[in-house]
């Protein structure tokens, strides 16, 4: 059993090839129906998507509430220092309502073809953990030099400065990107079909191992799923209180159509059924 007692979070995962003005009143529905969370995931070399940062923050300029992120966003093609530029001015933007999911990259022949690298596993690891350094840097200095193998700065003077501290959520599974989680980072965003719930315990393990060399609290790192499937509220219910419970996460990211009915569904059925189930149990 792994519950970590942290708040529980309820978010949609959003399709960039969905039409622009479809998204936008969607978002809208997700923030007037209670939802904590909007994702969207970055793939810069899909012609059928639509940015997910500039989509990201024209769906900051229609609600008011909710907090955005990018699931996850590609390091590779971004680097570290525009992406941290970028989020501090979407942060600043919503008022503080933005965070970083970050991913060292996949598809890597789509990557090449745009101008990107082509990183082996130790190269992306290396990768991340320089691009966290600089982008908390970049989030906090007034001054930045960073002389590191991927990322480059010399006397630059950083800002805008976010409005709130921005956390960085990785998209990651493998043992030493987790290791790397649970001492930079702030938090994991793993997908049920890479993760399926039977993997949970050994990286949970992983990144407190990684916590613990850092000094730091297990509890601290918010643990996110995106999660796609077609169940009622009854076993949605069942299975997040279980994950929730027994497995260790405790935000949760719906994939699913950009309709009221499904978004109503998520913030004012699920969410709440959820929450007091797991209040429930952590009462025993």
């Amino acid at each position: 059993m792994a519950d970590y007692g942290r708040e529980l979070e309820f978010g949609w995962f959003a399709d960039p090839a969905e039409d622009p003005a479809t998204l936008l009143a969607a978002a809208r529905v997700a923030d007037a129906a209670g939802l904590d969370l909007i994702g969207v995931q970055d793939h810069p070399y899909n012609n059928k998507q639509l940015d997910s940062l500039a989509l990201l923050s024209a769906m900051g300029a229609v609600t008011e509430r909710i907090r955005l992120f990018p699931d996850v966003a590609n390091l590779a093609l971004r680097g570290a220092v525009l992406l941290a530029n970028t989020a501090a001015s979407i942060d600043r933007l919503t008022n503080g309502r933005f965070e970083l999911g970050l991913g060292s990259g996949a598809f890597w022949d789509a990557i090449v073809a745009l101008g990107g690298p082509r990183w082996t596993p130790g190269e992306a690891r290396r990768a991340t953990e320089e691009a966290i350094d600089v982008m908390k840097a970049w989030w906090s200095e007034r001054s930045l030099t960073h002389d590191g193998t991927h990322f480059r700065v010399k006397g630059a003077r950083p800002g805008p400065q976010p409005a709130h501290p921005i956390g960085i959520w990785l998209g990651v599974s493998g043992p030493r990107m987790l290791d790397l989680l649970g001492r930079k980072a702030d938090g994991w965003l793993p997908s049920l079909s890479f993760v399926p719930p039977e993997k949970l315990p050994d990286a949970h393990a992983r990144i407190d191992e990684g916590c613990a060399k850092a000094g730091r609290e297990p509890s601290s790192i918010n643990r996110i799923y995106n999660l796609w499937g077609d169940h009622s509220v009854a076993e949605w219910t069942e299975l997040l209180t279980g994950f929730t419970v027994e497995h260790g996460m405790n935000a949760y990211v719906f994939g699913g159509p950009p309709t009221e009915s499904f978004l109503r569904m998520v913030g004012e059925e699920i969410a709440p059924a959820v929450r007091a189930a797991v209040a429930a149990e952590r009462g025993r």
